[in-house]
């Protein structure tokens, strides 16, 4: 089987060695769209070199692909799904859909019209861990839920200050770009419509003063900013001017464009009473907890631990138990991403282009997640409550009461 892969570096070029791997090597990676010349080589370092196209018209006119995945910017998104137009190959795109509501929604129009299978890159919904989370739930092991806190402390946020995510017209914030995974989640596990919703952005860390186009190879103060690449990788463990030589995204952070939030809260209540927090920020300390769901029930509490990259926890605790009652779920991510999460779901693509199975992760679905954010943008600068349905188009109304939300 044919894969055609738009966007040939970075996390579209995993995701189509996931799929290449989890198929047994039956997928190959036979085209890509890479207008940049580094890029494309930089990709090719792992020991593929597909077939090179400028535009997904060139690529769709001269291969005869059985599936794609489209992983550019999230502003390009739209343009390059609509290459497949008069196809039905599956595709696979990462989320964010785009990167403003308007071209957002013009996804899920053209998804309503794609007689293709389209499967959405939230790849959270495949971790082990919230699939286990999600049966304990359902099965009613802290009883009916009540209310939730969902906090994301991201202490690799400032790598999105050193490229395009930095400006809002480009990744839509991060309540479009990031927290749509933790919104994913969110909705799937309550299974409820959000009616209300308030929130609050703040650039607190990162924008200011400096020119857009400085860089931090250029910089004189790259060996004092800790801010700079050349600091960020040696923290990391690298020769910082022999690998700072080959960084692309070393845009300043502080430059004058930088106008993305760098610190959100949300607060949402649902059409069933449940209400809840989220909060994200992105200049959190590397030593510090990343990813906690905490969800309270009537008869518990759970706390969802994701951790790092090598495991996390999974803590049930009744409401009438004392502490040996708790019961602990450890989880062991094998050192793959988002907690073991892709390889799953690039085995279920590869399913999903053999026609066993059916997408998992919808587009209507990730608009539902999308939307939630979108309210919190909303919501931030109106400065008052949001009802989601209220932003929706009268085309696209359905969804509210579509069973896809869930």
């Amino acid at each position: 089987m044919k894969l055609g892969v738009v966007g040939w570096s970075g996390r579209p070029r995993g995701v189509a060695g996931e799929i290449h791997q989890q198929s047994g090597g039956l997928v190959e990676l036979t085209a890509c769209v890479e207008p940049f010349d580094d890029k494309y080589e930089k990709g090719c370092e792992l020991g593929v070199r597909p077939r090179r196209y400028r535009t997904v018209a060139e690529m769709v006119a001269q291969e005869q692909l059985d599936g794609a995945v489209i992983g550019s910017p999230n502003h390009c998104h739209l343009e390059h799904l609509q290459g497949f137009a008069g196809l039905s190959i599956p595709i696979l795109i990462e989320k964010p859909l785009d990167s403003t509501f308007d071209k957002i929604c013009e996804v899920v129009r053209f998804a309503q019209g794609y007689p293709g299978k389209i499967l959405v890159g939230h790849c959270m919904r495949y971790a082990p861990i919230l699939r286990a989370a999600k049966k304990m739930l359902d099965r009613g092991d802290i009883g009916s839920i009540c209310s939730t806190r969902f906090v994301q402390n991201c202490h690799y946020g400032n790598g999105g200050y050193h490229n395009w995510r930095r400006r809002k017209e480009l990744s839509g914030t991060w309540l479009l770009e990031k927290a749509t995974h933790d919104f994913d989640i969110l909705l799937w596990l309550l299974e409820d419509v959000p009616v209300r919703v308030a929130a609050t952005q703040k650039l607190q860390a990162f924008g200011g003063d400096k020119p857009n186009d400085l860089r931090c190879r250029t910089c004189a103060e790259r060996t004092t900013c800790p801010e700079s690449m050349q600091n960020i990788l040696y923290r990391n463990g690298h020769f910082a001017m022999e690998e700072l030589s080959r960084v692309k995204n070393d845009l300043c952070v502080y430059a004058r464009e930088a106008d993305t939030p760098d610190n959100d809260l949300c607060l949402f209540e649902f059409a069933n009473g449940v209400f809840g927090t989220y909060h994200q920020w992105f200049f959190s300390p590397r030593a510090y907890h990343h990813r906690v769901y905490e969800i309270h029930g009537t008869e518990g509490a759970m706390e969802i631990n994701l951790g790092e990259q090598f495991g996390g926890h999974i803590l049930v605790c009744p409401r009438y138990g004392m502490v040996h009652d708790q019961q602990k779920y450890d989880f062991d991510y094998l050192g793959r991403n988002h907690y073991n999460g892709d390889g799953f779901m690039a085995k279920h693509f590869y399913l999903v282009m053999r026609g066993a199975e059916e997408p998992f992760s919808t587009v209507d679905q990730a608009f539902a997640a999308e939307l939630l954010g979108y309210a919190g943008i909303q919501a931030a600068a109106e400065g008052g409550f949001v009802n989601p349905a209220d932003l929706l188009p009268p085309d696209l109304s359905r969804i509210i009461d579509n069973p896809l939300w869930t």
